[in-house]
């Protein structure tokens, strides 16, 4: 079977065109040999799983006894009582890649709740010894309440047995976000102090986007195996599209050399294009549990001023919604807070506008094959003027405020399926969202302003007309 661009589950050389995934996080291997106890977090499908299992190779192939578990079966199960064995099991699972296997769980089942993991590890250190016990367990921030409290606990309480190889040498805890952000609050609702109980952790390290010359790199390994070129114009616009984001990158090549390409025929920056609009379109279920997380009231809060483009000290960067937000790859800070990439941004306008397309007329501002702008606009604030009202009372969502902003996005969406192309710039800041509209040759741009209490209609004037003579001098 002949390789080819992943987008579900870990990748291996063997299937899958691929990077060194390990290449794209800081070296761990120094954490390790210091016996350190340390976080990797990273957004979805970024490569953290492939990652770390070929870590978990590396240092067995260096005399570790390295295992990589998931504790994903556990999500949801709050109680210690019930989740201590589906961690137990997991890990007796993962114990088979080692000589010495793991440690029956049915030995440990009778010990009272919350010391069975403990009890676990510690007679699994004993079982290898005299070789290092490593554990990297994948999917980390999926165990919260008590459950984690607990999980925690018990690893912070063997840590000081390290030494006498009676506990795991090192533990890396991995999922989408830091360990910050995952402690959540304990059971009665008393909040748990960031500091305890995993105070032993050294590090919080994540995993890196790739960077344009990867980005080549990969797609050169389609061309050696198959022959089908990737021109550098198409390369340079698979990277601007994704920003590097693994996923992504591997999703527009797949969507390219499968269905638009499938011929060998040289791959050009339309079909890298034509596979961006395939690619949100297709809601795949990447795209579709972000857009999930734009229904969240915390995730809101972040992205509705941003949207707006609101001045940044309206919004707490140091907040944990922030960090929820960058640590989930929603976001990016470059310099502006802005969405991760490119597609994102255009799957965020998307979504929020895709409720309004129903209420809108169809286009009445096309003339001779252009399109007529003066038209586009009149008939947005004939439109506008006439349902306002309406829109913003039955509008419950969290992004009310931004309803106009919404509204005109979607007016010019249809712009798009008449065979236009719309791009539009938004982040905390920057005052405005800009919409650029490219159609039959021609670029109309707009620049959407949110008017406050605070401003008047002078006010907006004359920041315009000061622009106007900016352009001109410049």
């Amino acid at each position: 079977m002949k390789r080819f661009f992943n987008t579900t589950g870990p990748c291996n050389p063997q299937d899958h065109y691929m990077l060194p995934a390990e290449e794209r996080l800081p070296a761990l291997l120094p954490y390790v040999e210091q016996r350190q106890y340390f976080v990797v977090h990273a957004a979805r499908k970024t490569g953290k799983t492939t990652a770390m299992r070929s870590f978990a190779d590396r240092l067995r192939g260096l005399g570790y006894a390295a295992v990589w578990a998931t504790l994903e079966d556990g999500q949801g199960v709050t109680e210690t009582a019930e989740a201590e064995p589906i961690w137990l099991t997991a890990l007796e699972r993962s114990g088979g890649v080692l000589e010495e296997g793991a440690p029956d769980v049915t030995d440990f089942l009778g010990k009272p709740a919350g010391t069975r993991l403990g009890a676990y590890l510690h007679a699994w250190s004993e079982r290898v010894a005299p070789k290092p016990l490593v554990l990297l367990l994948d999917e980390a921030d999926t165990v919260s309440g008590p459950a984690l409290v607990n999980l925690l606990r018990q690893l912070r309480a063997g840590f000081t047995d390290r030494s006498t190889r009676k506990f795991p040498d090192s533990i890396a805890l991995i999922g989408m976000r830091d360990l910050r952000d995952y402690l959540t609050r304990a059971k009665d609702g008393i909040p748990v102090n960031p500091g305890s109980p995993f105070n032993i952790k050294s590090a919080s390290l994540t995993l890196r986007n790739f960077t344009e010359a990867e980005v080549a790199s990969l797609y050169q390994q389609h061309t050696d195996t198959t022959g089908q070129v990737f021109e550098a114009a198409a390369i340079e616009r698979a990277y601007y599209w994704t920003s590097g984001q693994p996923f992504l990158v591997n999703a527009l090549a797949r969507i390219v050399v499968m269905e638009l390409a499938p011929q060998g025929e040289t791959v050009t920056a339309a079909h890298v294009n034509e596979a961006k609009l395939r690619l949100i379109l297709a809601r795949t279920t990447h795209i579709d549990s972000l857009s999930e997380r734009l229904k969240e009231e915390r995730i809101a809060r972040i992205i509705k001023p941003i949207l707006l483009g609101e001045p940044a000290f309206n919004v707490d960067l140091s907040s944990d919604d922030m960090q929820y937000c960058m640590d989930l790859g929603l976001l990016r800070q470059k310099p502006r807070i802005e969405a991760a990439n490119p597609i994102y941004r255009d799957m965020i306008v998307r979504l929020l506008t895709l409720s309004r397309q129903p209420d809108l007329p169809e286009r009445e501002w096309l003339r001779y094959g252009k399109l007529d702008v003066g038209a586009l606009v009149d008939s947005f604030f004939v439109w506008w003027r006439r349902h306002a009202d309406a829109l913003k009372r039955r509008d419950d969502t969290p992004y009310r405020e931004a309803v106009p902003q919404i509204v005109f996005m979607a007016w010019v969406q249809k712009v798009v399926n008449g065979g236009g192309e719309v791009g539009r710039e938004f982040a905390l800041g920057r005052g405005r969202i800009d919409v650029v509209i490219h159609f039959a040759g021609e670029i109309h741009a707009f620049e959407l302003k949110r008017v406050t209490e605070h401003d008047s209609l002078e006010t907006i004037r004359e920041e315009v007309d000061g622009k106007r003579l900016h352009l001109r001098g410049g």
